[in-house]
């Protein structure tokens, strides 16, 4: 079953982690000198052994090719918001990323960010460039502060055996017009910049920072890398073609995104991404790190392949979730989402909302029972004739589950035809693209006259059910079940879009979550106004973005371990 409980949570934490590692390919950097970093880490970049167990976020791209150049429009000459970001960042202290710094970046560059408490005046950027080579860094430090000295003065410190050199950045390159900066990231007013053992140059913002992650390479104790935390992701991801690997203390950032301290303690610590390039797209894999005082339940992998019932669902239905054991899943909603007040209130709401019929509230009474395989779809507002001719009708949508011979199974049909009697619901059978169909029914008193007389009765009609093969089809209207049974060679199984954006996840796995961006994304900006704000700061990514697609595999007491699939167009 797909873990619709820390979808959300990742959904978040994963495009923030995508906008910052785009932003990573910017590095602004300096020379190679003395010391010696720590033994190079068993598991990730060698460069997290410069990062400092305290740090909220941190990025790493590896290898010699950036996961997000399917976003630049470099090849054509001309440039994009996002990927262009981190250069522009660096133009702020006069430096160009393609030509003073991209030349002899060797195949790590590692970007992280601190000081994320709402009284800093602004975040710290550290990045770690590892170099080819000595020489070609060395020169292009040793150019960029003889002007800064010209123009600024320019300040000398050795800290713990290391050079480190730092000035306020000349006046009017701290300015820029020419991007609209992300709310974690402003424009560079002061620069300091270190290089240790002819591999590594550390740049950043505030000398702070800088000392700090000279510190750590000195202490293992005091390193990310040797973080319990960080160690358990980095270890258990499977992924084999890694472009860049992301980490993201939650604790820390999601109260200095929101604003707001979080009362509870969060169901998950920290989230470990780890991002490589496929075809059409970009694969990530996470492992979202549980906190020792909520440790979560041991789910099994069980579902070898998608439901048939796909093949009873419109090949355009928006937003579809399709697993396993629904029953286990909605049970533990709520408790994992005690340490995120405003998710939990969104989901509840809008999750309730979708799954409602007029009689039944499909999310509370029917979720619970599902054990085998199931299937939810959102179905657009152009394929519903309700919706079309009444607007303020709600949602239509469409829900499958296997009808299996366990106890729970059966009961649930009892279940379904107790909730109709205490709704005033009857069930009247008719025929619908030739099968024979239900209807949950109720009859309605209409007068005609001021007298109350000529009295006349219809029939309102609050849901209807079918049962096909194996599989119980639930629907929010007649019109929508008829959808299901006319679905055919337009089923949603069928769509080589769908089929494109489940492609890459491994089997066996719990299922799936699969969103059309295009469709879903005014929805999601209204509800969930972050987006809105990642937006702004990522419009190649959102603009060319086609769908994604998020498949669960289980999850241990610690580790929750996820697949996410952008598809871009």
């Amino acid at each position: 079953m797909v873990k619709l409980r820390s979808i959300f949570l990742q959904l978040l934490a994963s495009i923030l982690a995508l906008l910052i590692c785009g932003g990573a390919v910017w590095a602004i950097e300096p020379d190679a000198s003395i010391g010696t970093p720590q033994p190079e880490p068993e598991l990730g970049p060698t460069s997290a052994h410069f990062i400092p167990k305290t740090t909220p976020i941190m990025i790493s791209l590896l290898g010699n090719s950036s996961p997000f150049r399917m976003l630049s429009n470099e090849e054509q000459g001309g440039s994009s918001s996002f990927a262009d970001l981190p250069a522009t960042v660096l133009a702020s202290a006069g430096i160009d990323y393609r030509q003073d710094i991209r030349p002899w970046v060797s195949d790590e560059v590692t970007f992280a960010v601190s000081n994320l408490d709402q009284g800093q005046s602004e975040p710290g950027y550290l990045l770690v460039l590892k170099t080819r080579g000595s020489r070609d860094a060395n020169a292009f430090l040793e150019q960029f502060w003889q002007k800064q000295a010209a123009d600024q003065g320019i300040n000398f410190e050795r800290y713990q055996g290391i050079n480190i050199i730092s000035s306020d950045v000349s006046p009017g390159l701290g300015q820029s017009t020419t991007t609209q900066f992300a709310s974690l990231f402003k424009p560079l007013k002061y620069l300091t910049t270190a290089t240790v053992d002819d591999r590594f140059v550390l740049v950043s913002n505030q000398s702070q920072v800088l000392q700090q992650a000279v510190e750590a390479s000195k202490d293992p104790s005091a390193q990310l890398a040797e973080s319990s935390e960080y160690q358990t992701a980095i270890a258990t991801f499977t992924q084999k073609q890694q472009s860049g690997i992301a980490y993201l203390d939650l604790e820390q950032l999601i109260p200095a995104l929101s604003g707001k301290s979080v009362a509870t303690s969060p169901t998950y610590k920290s989230l470990g991404v780890v991002f490589g390039e496929s075809r059409q797209g970009l694969l990530a894999e996470t492992a979202l790190i549980a906190n020792p005082e909520r440790q979560m339940q041991t789910a099994t992998v069980r579902q070898q392949a998608p439901t048939s019932a796909l093949n009873y669902f419109p090949g355009n239905s928006p937003l579809v979730v399709s697993g396993k054991n629904l029953g286990a899943l909605w049970t533990q909603i709520n408790q994992d989402l005690q340490g995120y007040p405003e998710i939990k209130a969104w989901v509840n709401q809008t999750l309730g909302d979708w799954g409602k019929t007029r009689g039944v509230n499909l999310t509370s009474k029917i979720f619970p029972w599902v054990d085998g395989d199931y299937t939810w779809a959102l179905l657009p507002d152009a394929l519903s004739p309700v919706l079309s001719a009444h607007p303020d009708s709600g949602a239509d949508w469409l829900f499958s589950y296997e009808q299996t011979q366990s106890d729970q199974s059966k009961q649930l049909a009892d279940h379904l035809s107790e909730l109709a009697t205490q709704q005033d619901l009857g069930t009247s059978p008719f025929e619908l693209a030739g099968q024979k169909v239900y209807a949950w029914t109720r009859l309605v008193s209409q007068e005609l006259d001021s007298r109350g007389s000529n009295l006349t009765f219809k029939t309102e009609v609050t849901g209807a059910y079918a049962n096909l093969d194996n599989q119980k089809v639930l629907a929010s209207s007649p019109e929508a079940l008829g959808l299901a049974l006319e679905a055919g060679n337009d089923a949603l199984s069928n769509q080589r879009s769908f089929q494109d954006a489940i492609a890459p996840f491994d089997q066996p796995n719990q299922g799936f979550l699969y969103l059309d961006w295009p469709v879903m994304r005014p929805i999601l900006e209204k509800n969930l106004p972050v987006i809105s704000k990642l937006e702004k700061n990522a419009q190649a990514l959102f603009s060319k973005l086609q769908s994604v697609s998020i498949s669960s595999y289980g999850e241990t007491p610690e580790v929750q371990h996820s697949q996410w699939y952008l598809r871009f167009g």
